[in-house]
């Protein structure tokens, strides 16, 4: 392993399946992968070619019988025997043989004429045999008794199920293994896996040969190139001038470079910066215009603002930008780690621009997956912050803000005035504008149409050992490949669709693994994908939370009923979710956070879903996020809410992925689409009552209620072919006759196309990663729910956001067409 400039650079042949305080090494240039693909029995092509010698045989030798009367009494005996064999048994079963015989030929040649009177007699014994294999087959498939994944002796279909799927679905809870997966999560979180870094390729290859060991035939170690920077503790500090404070920028008295204090994609500073400070509470617009009213002006000095609140970290430095600010401060807020409350906690969030546009924040809007694409200039691009930003902890930021007096009052402390103490700031990160990140996608290929797919997906990288942040959804992902394998290798089973399994990295790099490896594959994606499963921070409390696209809620809802949670009847998670929710189910749709699903939405509109408990405040993006904490806090202390939440995604992967038709419900889909219109108008008017002028405008949604009510009625279509075609299932034994299967595959097609039809084929010069106008994330929505469902109508609500109310409407007729339009095209079977 060779170094330059402090950094290793990795050497692909070394052992990188051990725990080691290097985990964060990183690599210069891209390692050699020459090998990264060859098992240890390809070792076995090297063994040295036997020579000619050890393949001559020595005869035996034989002595030389002399005793001549001992060979004459021996050919005496055998022609006797050949005598009485032949006489007692070859010409008895003669005799018996020979009129059969002559009765074959009699048939035979009557057989032979018959067919010469029906025509060429090659072309009828051809059908002939054609016709009796067909008998045969169908006698197998009708009245075997074999017990694999069919698990019923009636054919291909079981109650208009390819497979029975209630079958399969009753192996998942046997498969699962608590200890191994803790085991899994102690082994994830034993090492620092920052994106880019020596750790994080450790994991990459750990998953790459779980997938292979356990039987994923398609296995694939996707390198992409993106920026990244890493944080340098010798030329960054934040200090007051006069030398009464330095923060402490790293985290349990440990300089290593996983501890030090940076944020993923943070503008340096080009010269040390010497300004006065302000705090300004949360950093959302709200705090600004308390600011402006009290006259204080922060044009060109240093803000410090605290995590948390209503928008992302990133938007906070774009509205910073906006006011002329120099530099962000970002404060950590205290959280209870292993029962005790601690201030010196140090996050390290994202500041690239996701708002704008997901992935490598260099090529915003096209992939980034090779090293000879367009990469723009800093200043160019719309993902990149223009103005530098480091975080410190709660303990020196409340020394910060003691210092503050007079301004505006935020929860107790002072804004100031912007006269305060100056203090000098310094940030030198190493930037790394091509570097290499590694995703790991192994699939399982559908049988019938194997072009169409699910994928789950989890965030591997981390800040720092992220234990709760991203290793419990890994350890999920690890569990289902090794569930779904086991039910290939049990019942000889194959869904009829695909399932891929993806490991992602660069997730806090502004989601650059999931989003770069959608731009490489977009237009494949949105013609074949139809479902996509978030697992990050899966396991972070007790309430169970479910966000889904409107048209997996019936399938989800049949899963939550199956999994036991206790031996008494209602002992389930619907029950569960029942109790939480006051007797009330609710599926939310708020999919606004950083995470994965954010590109699979806005870019290609796969229909998503992500299910996890949640409640626990845990320090997310910091080493304090650790296997101890997670255990002192009786999280999960013997992963049963793990193995529930793999038992419920796994039966719901299954079903989706197994059933013959994509298990949409499109009447769920239009009830919903009712309400969220609803929403939408609710929102409206709220901004309209804000406007301070007499004239004010109207907005007509007439049309997008007639186009929603148009897919409500073709849905009711859709759903009665589908059972008509299980009728017909049921009623023929399970046989499908062709034109059903042509029926079939076409509504399927129809669905995916369906969802397609709702990207927006405009050029955009601004959110270049947002292209779904029915489903997606305005700008300016809040990352927790609040009053309104901000995953809807993203374009319209953006431009009433701005109080461009032309530019809305249009945006709601144009969606009104769109709907029309989509809504024809589904159920045009032709």
């Amino acid at each position: 392993m060779s170094s330059r400039n402090g950094y290793s650079v990795l050497n692909s042949q070394e052992n990188t399946y051990s725990s080691s305080s290097s985990s964060t090494v990183l690599p210069i240039h891209p390692p050699d992968y020459n090998n990264i693909d060859n098992d240890n029995d390809d070792d076995l092509n090297n063994l040295p070619t036997p020579s000619i010698e050890q393949f001559e045989i020595e005869d035996p030798i034989y002595e030389a019988q002399s005793n001549s009367g001992f060979i004459n009494r021996a050919q005496t005996f055998s022609q006797k025997f050949a005598s009485n064999f032949n006489t007692r048994i070859i010409r008895p079963v003669t005799r018996i043989i020979d009129p059969i015989y002559e009765g074959y030929k009699y048939f035979q040649l009557q057989y032979e004429k018959s067919i010469l009177k029906l025509g060429n007699p090659l072309v009828v014994k051809r059908l002939l045999y054609v016709a009796l294999v067909m008998i045969l087959i169908f006698g197998i498939s009708k009245y075997s008794d074999n017990d694999t994944i069919n698990g019923r002796s009636v054919g291909t279909f079981t109650r208009g199920n390819f497979y029975d799927i209630d079958k399969l679905s009753e192996s998942i809870p046997h498969l699962i293994d608590p200890k191994e997966m803790k085991e899994h999560l102690e082994y994830l979180s034993s090492m620092p896996h920052i994106t880019g870094t020596k750790g994080d390729l450790t994991l990459a290859r750990y998953i790459q040969k779980f997938m292979k060991t356990n039987g994923l035939h398609h296995v694939e170690f996707n390198e992409l190139q993106s920026f990244t920077n890493y944080p340098d503790k010798k030329e960054t500090y934040v200090k007051l001038a006069d030398g009464s404070f330095e923060a402490k920028l790293f985290e349990k008295h440990n300089e290593n470079m996983e501890f030090l204090a940076y944020n993923p994609n943070a503008l340096n500073t080009v010269e040390p910066i010497d300004a006065n400070y302000v705090y300004v509470n949360y950093g959302e617009i709200e705090d600004y215009k308390k600011l402006k009213n009290k006259g204080i002006d922060l044009a060109d000095k240093v803000i410090l603002v605290k995590y948390g609140g209503k928008i992302p970290d990133a938007n906070k430095v774009y509205i910073a930008q906006e006011h002329k600010v120099k530099a962000v401060i970002f404060i950590t807020p205290k959280f209870h780690v292993s029962g005790q409350e601690v201030d010196d906690v140090i996050q390290n969030e994202n500041v690239g621009l996701t708002r704008m546009s997901p992935g490598d924040i260099l090529t915003p809007g096209w992939s980034s997956e090779n090293g000879y694409v367009t990469r723009l200039t800093w200043d160019k691009s719309e993902t990149t912050p223009k103005i530098p930003t480091i975080p410190i902890s709660w303990r020196d930021g409340e020394r910060l803000l003691q210092k503050l007096s007079k301004g505006v009052e935020f929860d107790g402390f002072n804004s100031g005035d912007g006269s305060s103490p100056v203090l000098q700031l310094k940030i030198t990160n190493t930037n790394r504008p091509m570097h290499q990140v590694w995703n790991i996608v192994g699939s399982i290929e559908g049988r019938e149409q194997s072009e169409k797919g699910i994928i789950i997906g989890a965030a591997r990288d981390s800040t720092c050992y992220g234990t709760i942040g991203s290793n419990t959804g890994t350890v999920a992902l690890l569990e289902m490949v090794k569930i779904f394998t086991s039910l290939q290798r049990k019942y000889q089973w194959t869904p009829s669709r695909s399932i891929y399994f993806v490991s992602f990295d660069a997730t806090e790099y502004n989601l650059a693994g999931a989003a770069e490896w959608i731009e490489n594959r977009k237009e494949s994606l949105r013609k074949e994908g139809y479902l996509y499963v978030d697992m990050s921070d899966l396991i972070s409390g007790d309430e169970l939370t479910i966000n889904a696209n409107p048209f997996m809620h019936e399938v989800i809802g049949t899963a939550l009923h199956q999994v036991k949670t206790g031996n008494g009847p209602d002992d389930d998670l619907f029950h569960l979710m029942l109790k939480q929710g006051n007797d009330h189910i609710k599926f939310g749709n708020d999919f606004v956070e950083m995470k994965n699903y954010i590109p699979f939405i806005n870019m290609v509109n796969i229909p998503s879903m992500e299910i996890k408990f949640k409640g626990y405040n845990y320090p997310k993006n910091s080493c304090f996020d650790n296997f101890d904490n997670f255990e002192s806090s009786n999280i999960d202390p013997k992963m049963e809410k793990h193995a529930q939440l793999i038992e419920l995604l796994s039966r719901i992967v299954l079903r989706s992925a197994e059933n013959p038709f994509i298990p949409y419900n499109f009447r769920d889909f239009g009830i919903n689409l009712v309400r969220l219109e609803e929403d939408l108008e609710r929102y409206c008017e709220s901004q309209i009552n804000k406007l301070d002028q007499p004239n004010r405008p109207v907005l007509h949604f007439d049309g997008l209620k007639r186009a929603i009510n148009s897919l409500r009625q073709v849905a009711d279509k859709y759903h009665d072919f589908v059972r008509n075609w299980r009728q017909f299932i049921n009623d023929s034994g399970g046989m499908e006759a062709t034109v059903y299967t042509i029926m079939r595959w076409r509504w399927n097609d129809n669905m995916v196309a369906f969802n397609g039809q709702f990207l927006t084929r405009e050029i955009q010069h601004k959110r270049s990663g947002y292209k779904n106008i029915l489903f997606g994330v305005p700008f300016i929505a809040p990352e927790e729910s609040d009053e309104f469902d901000w995953n809807s109508f993203p374009f319209i609500r953006n431009y009433v956001s701005q109080n461009d109310f032309s530019s809305a409407q249009d945006g709601i007729n144009q969606l009104a067409q769109v709907l029309e339009s989509a809504a024809i095209s589904y159920t045009d079977l032709n």
